[in-house]
């Protein structure tokens, strides 16, 4: 069942220079519990896209439906996680973690339960009290998620949020959010740079074009690998022939330049 679909959006900036067009006639649908990841070129208008759905911006043209409603009305909450994990320092995990339920008045009796159950659940029920200095990079991205899903998203949006961890912490951290999101069966969106970490965490892969950005090519990402995770899916069989075919979309891309 599709959750999300994009209808032949487009988006341009303005400013003083002029008109930038950024998104050029982009259409496809999310499912429901799918984890999508998109990439493409620098520049290509990845995290616009993010934006839009986001409703942090509107269309210059086309629209945007969850469950075939308009987004401004569907009444369907969506999460963004950064690039940044955007921990207060001042703040323990604790309070960092209900930070979002704090700004919209969600923050009831009944919360603090599943605050618990989650900061177990996740490894971070040992470091309730601990301040973001005190915690690894790991540590934090997790506790930046459960921020997020404390608020009961329908959508989740990732922009890049390893993007700030050295290779060895991001390989794990991609497990531990994966897993997550996967138990909690939410729908996600990834935009990412690295096409292997596409490849490994995602159901399906759409490339865009160059600025302005359009769908250019798509993959259903089917690896013949038992006990799945974004770590063991790279030692999959498959797993090399999506990554030439995917780096030869974008490089393509880059030739047109």
């Amino acid at each position: 069942m599709s959750l999300l679909k994009i209808d032949n959006i487009s988006y341009s900036y303005h400013n003083l220079e002029g008109e930038t067009h950024a998104l050029a006639n982009v259409s496809f649908e999310v499912l429901d519990g799918e984890f999508l990841a998109i990439v493409g070129p620098s520049g290509c208008g990845k995290s616009t896209l993010l934006s839009l759905i986001a409703g942090l911006f509107e269309p210059s043209n086309g629209f945007i439906y969850i469950n075939d409603k308009n987004i401004k009305t569907s009444g369907k909450n969506i999460g963004y996680m950064l690039q940044k994990d955007h921990l207060l320092e001042w703040r323990d995990t604790y309070k960092n973690v209900t930070l979002g339920l704090e700004i919209q008045n969600k923050l009831h009796e009944n919360s603090y339960m599943q605050i618990n159950e989650l900061l177990n659940t996740y490894g971070l029920i040992s470091f309730k009290n601990s301040y973001p200095s005190e915690l690894s990079g790991g540590m934090r991205q997790r506790a930046a998620l459960i921020r997020t899903l404390l608020l009961e998203p329908d959508i989740l949006l990732l922009d890049e949020p390893f993007s700030a961890l050295d290779y060895q912490t991001r390989l794990e951290v991609s497990d531990d959010i994966w897993s997550i999101i996967k138990k909690e069966k939410k729908t996600a969106i990834l935009i990412t740079h690295d096409i292997a970490e596409a490849i490994s965490m995602a159901d399906r892969i759409i490339v865009l074009t160059d600025r302005p950005g359009s769908v250019k090519s798509v993959f259903e990402i089917s690896l013949n690998i038992k006990n799945k995770t974004p770590f063991n899916s790279r030692i999959a069989p498959e797993f090399s022939n999506y990554f030439n075919l995917i780096w030869k979309e974008l490089n393509n891309n880059e030739q047109k330049v």
